[in-house]
């Protein structure tokens, strides 16, 4: 379902394309006509919504008062890894109605096309009725040897007009464009989809630190009263896990290209 070939032009890479990235870092590549075209993939922790950089630490004065704004896990998931936009302006004409849409564009390469409903499985999928489409996307992506990107729906982003499905594809040994499967949400529609609209979420992970092995069991009594301490610990301060507990992590950003 996630689409790894489904291409309006062709893409070869260049001649270094077959020796992976081992520089520690993610790169994003594309065809040298498009460089300085596209929209580029921007590190996630750039480019924060409107609505969250307006909003307040503290709905008021008081315990019990903090926003999203003062939680860190909130945060952590809405800023890990990259940001890949719309790569041009779309224009969308959605009826529900009659099942219809159409979108469009000046640029010359594939911005949308369609999957078959079939492919996941039609009416039998709680969205399937609503058609099911994809975002083209022309940069291809190099990771380090060992390293899978995680592409999801922008955490913490809510995007009315349409919902992007999730995959995780082993980019140390695939190196191609990714296009991306969503199914459209936002009901009737006339409008634009502007260039660098926010697609997808791409978090480079390495496969072999992934706990695979799991344990299902009752609390032990020192692990209660672990839990219970923590709790009281919070019940007296409130910042105790955004000041005390938390681990800043690796902040995505773009090094020098010399």
């Amino acid at each position: 379902m996630f689409d790894l070939g489904g291409f309006s032009s062709p893409f070869n890479g260049d001649k270094d394309s077959k020796k992976l990235s081992n520089s520690g870092t993610i790169e994003f590549v594309c065809e040298e006509h498009l460089y300085g075209v596209l929209p580029e993939p921007i590190p996630a922790n750039k480019v924060l919504p409107e609505w969250y950089k307006d909003l307040e630490g503290k709905m008021g004065k008081g315990l019990g008062k903090s926003t999203v704004k003062r939680c860190m896990p909130f945060l952590d998931a809405m800023t890990a890894g990259w940001i890949l936009p719309l790569p041009a302006d779309t224009e969308v004409d959605y009826n529900t109605a009659k099942g219809d849409a159409e979108f469009s564009w000046n640029f010359n390469r594939t911005t949308v096309s369609s999957h078959a409903p079939a492919q996941i499985g039609g009416d039998n999928h709680p969205m399937g009725g609503k058609g099911v489409l994809k975002f083209h996307n022309y940069w291809a992506m190099r990771v380090p040897e060992g390293y899978s990107v995680l592409f999801t729906p922008p955490m913490n982003r809510v995007q009315p007009q349409f919902q992007v499905f999730s995959g995780i594809v082993d980019c140390d040994n695939y190196f191609n464009y990714i296009n991306f499967p969503f199914i459209w949400t936002g009901g009737d529609f006339h409008g634009v989809l502007d260039k660098g609209t926010p697609v997808i979420q791409a978090i480079p992970f390495k496969r072999d630190a992934m706990l695979g092995d799991g344990e299902v069991r009752a609390m032990s009594e020192s692990e209660l009263e672990d839990k219970n301490k923590t709790q009281r610990i919070l019940n007296s301060d409130e910042s105790n896990y955004r000041n005390e507990r938390w681990e800043g992590k690796n902040a995505s950003r773009v090094v020098d290209r010399d």
